[in-house]
C-alpha cells in the first residue's frame, strides 16, 4: 500500500511529461504557421489633437543571424501603411518567430516631426544645430493607441539633426521589398532640399 502513493506520483510525473512533449510542439506549429493579429494606430496632430491624413509608417521586424559573440542584427521584414482621412493606419499580423518580437515602427508626415516607437526626437542644441536631441520612449506598446506627430517649428528643430533621425536602415532587399518602391522614403525625401539649404547657410556663417 506504501507504494501505490509512490507509483501514482511517477504516473502523475509521466504523464505532466508527456503533455510537454506534446504541448510544446503543438505551440510551436501554431507559432510558425499561424498569424498575430494586427494592430490599429490613429495619427492626430500633437497641438489640436485632430486626425493627420496621409502619414506613412513603416514598420521593420529584425532577427540575429550568425553564432553568439559573433551574432549580427538583420531585417527579416518591413511594412507600409498610410493613414487615412481619420489618421488610422494597419500594422499587419505575423507569423513565426517574427511574432514574438515588438517590432520597430517610424510615422513621418512632411510637416511634423517623425515619430519613434524607441526614441523621440526633441530637437536640436542651440549651440550646434546639426545634433540631435533625443530620450527614450517609454509609453510605446503593440496595442491600439494614436499616435501624435509634433508640428515643425523651425526654431527648435533643424533639418540636419532631424534626418539623422527619420533615416532608415532597414534592409528591404532582405526582407523581399524594393527599396525604390517603399513609400517611407520617397516621403522624407521632402526634407531633402531644406537640409540642403541650412548646410549651405551653416557654411556661409562659419
Amino acid at each position: 500500500m506504501a507504494n501505490q502513493g509512490f507509483l501514482g506520483n511517477r504516473k502523475k510525473r509521466g504523464n505532466m511529461v508527456l503533455k510537454q512533449y506534446v504541448l510544446i510542439p503543438l505551440f510551436l506549429i501554431v507559432l510558425l504557421s499561424g498569424c498575430a493579429t494586427s494592430t490599429t494606430f490613429r495619427v492626430l496632430d500633437a497641438e489640436t489633437k485632430k486626425p493627420i491624413e496621409g502619414a506613412v509608417a513603416l514598420t521593420e521586424w529584425t532577427g540575429s543571424r550568425g553564432v553568439p559573440g559573433l551574432s549580427y542584427t538583420v531585417t527579416t521584414k518591413v511594412a507600409e501603411d498610410v493613414s487615412d482621412s481619420e489618421g488610422k493606419l494597419t500594422i499587419p499580423g505575423t507569423t513565426g518567430f517574427n511574432a514574438l518580437q515588438r517590432p520597430h515602427i517610424k510615422v513621418y508626415k512632411p510637416g511634423y516631426v517623425g515619430w519613434n516607437s524607441s526614441l523621440i526626437y526633441l530637437g536640436c542644441y542651440k549651440n550646434d544645430r546639426t545634433m540631435q536631441r533625443i530620450e527614450r520612449r517609454k509609453d510605446f506598446s503593440m496595442k491600439n493607441q494614436d499616435i501624435f506627430l509634433v508640428p515643425w517649428d523651425k526654431e527648435e528643430h533643424s533639418y540636419i539633426s532631424h534626418g539623422s533621425f527619420i533615416r532608415t536602415t532597414a534592409d528591404f532587399l532582405e526582407a523581399g521589398t524594393r527599396s525604390d518602391d517603399s513609400k517611407y522614403r520617397k516621403a522624407i525625401e521632402y526634407e531633402l532640399p531644406f537640409k540642403r539649404r541650412e548646410k549651405r547657410e551653416l557654411r556661409e556663417t562659419q
